[in-house]
């Protein structure tokens, strides 16, 4: 949650623990923020929320290396953050490494049909050795396999709520302050350890806000430069199974509403593979503006440790393109053909359908590929939805 400001070249904490709070908390807006008290390593961390809807505003869930922020020392930071501009309908991947200053990022700003604000939506990080996954309502929508932001980060964290206001208006929007009071909800926090030895998530805790756990969680009493508001304890607020966390004005602090219900509705779990994130080719296929082309007959690509959510049956969708009839390519797992499809003459190289079959997946961590029966054509993305 550390945001590098481009134009000052000054790096400032945004999820410092002690040495970064005002002497008065004099800023005129107060924020929201708890942390845990113990900290966390490779895991599956899924969480309920309602976002804040304002343009400046920012709702997070993050995990944070304590003492990134001091200088030489290597920062480690994973982060889901929710923009409140533009009714809500955005938010930010990224991971965040090293030793200079700026640090290095990844950052990935997603958008979706809907606003994140208006209900509740499930969101999931997955942490492994091998990568790390972002989830919204059960949709992969981000994954990094391996490389330098998933073998970088070596040491436990610890785990970040937030509410807050950022002075970055080409980042966040312009700040308004006439939004306030605005509020973020979270329902629950679940968290399952990595088991290296089942290459899958094991049992761990769950937290549903039933009350303010003091043995799990501190709340925030800083601030930071580039955040308009200091993190107010009085603005965490646990109830009716809720956490809340507000941004006020000074003097008006608190949260005496009624949280919204959560009506626990989420998609169908499902899973969305760029084609060209593939860890393993074999033969000499062309990557080029997101898309696998050129793929010949034998030539094959594979993706490692895809997690599938649940077992059943999946509906495999594929956003093609061919210019011939005789296209046909196989779905496999760990060596294994689970099905063939052909693909169409969708009219040229550059007009794309969608295509689909089903097949059967197991739950957990397995390597899927495409293999080329017969060769002549592209593909964009694999979308795979559990529908039984």
């Amino acid at each position: 949650m550390f945001k590098f400001n481009r134009f000052t070249g000054v790096l400032f904490a945004l999820a410092a623990t002690i040495g970064f709070t005002t002497p008065a908390l004099a800023k005129p807006y107060k924020a929201a923020e708890i942390y845990s008290k113990q900290t966390y390593k490779y895991g599956r961390y899924e969480m309920r929320m309602q976002v804040a809807k304002g343009s400046g505003v920012l709702s997070t869930f993050f995990t944070y290396k304590n003492g990134s922020e001091q200088p030489g020392v290597f920062w480690e930071e994973i982060d889901i953050e929710i923009f409140g501009k533009n009714n809500a309908t955005q938010w930010q991947s990224n991971v965040i490494i090293g030793t200079n200053r700026p640090t290095t990022k990844t950052e990935g700003v997603h958008t979706l049909p809907y606003s994140l604000g208006d209900g509740y939506h499930t969101y999931v990080l997955e942490w492994t050795p091998n990568y790390i996954a972002w989830f919204v309502d059960g949709t992969q929508v981000r994954r990094i396999n391996g490389g330098q932001f998933v073998t970088s980060l070596t040491s436990p964290q610890d785990l970040r709520f937030n509410l807050w206001a950022a002075n970055i208006a080409e980042w966040v929007g312009a700040w308004n302050p006439n939004i306030l009071p605005v509020y973020q909800f979270v329902n629950y926090i679940e968290y399952k350890p990595w088991v290296a030895a089942t290459n899958s998530f094991g049992s761990g805790w769950r937290d549903d806000f039933n009350s303010f756990d003091t043995n799990r969680w501190g709340k925030a009493n800083w601030t930071f430069g580039e955040n308009l508001a200091d993190f107010e304890p009085n603005n965490v607020v646990v109830k009716n199974g809720t956490l809340v966390l507000a941004l006020t004005r000074e003097g008006q602090t608190g949260y005496t509403g009624t949280p919204p219900v959560d009506g626990g509705s989420t998609p169908a779990p499902s899973v969305f593979i760029e084609a060209e994130s593939f860890n393993e080719v074999g033969g000499s296929v062309n990557v080029a503006g997101g898309v696998v082309g050129y793929i010949d007959a034998g030539e094959w690509f594979k993706y490692h440790n895809v997690n599938i959510p649940q077992a059943g049956t999946y509906r495999v969708e594929y956003k093609v393109a061919s210019a011939l009839t005789t296209a046909q390519f196989t779905l496999d797992k760990n060596g294994v053909g689970l099905g063939t499809i052909s693909v169409p003459n969708t009219g040229d190289w550059g007009t794309y359908w969608v295509i689909q079959h089903n097949v059967y997946l197991s739950a957990g961590a397995q390597n899927l590929a495409i293999y080329a029966n017969s060769g002549g054509f592209n593909i964009d993305w694999i979308k795979l939805t559990k529908i039984n």
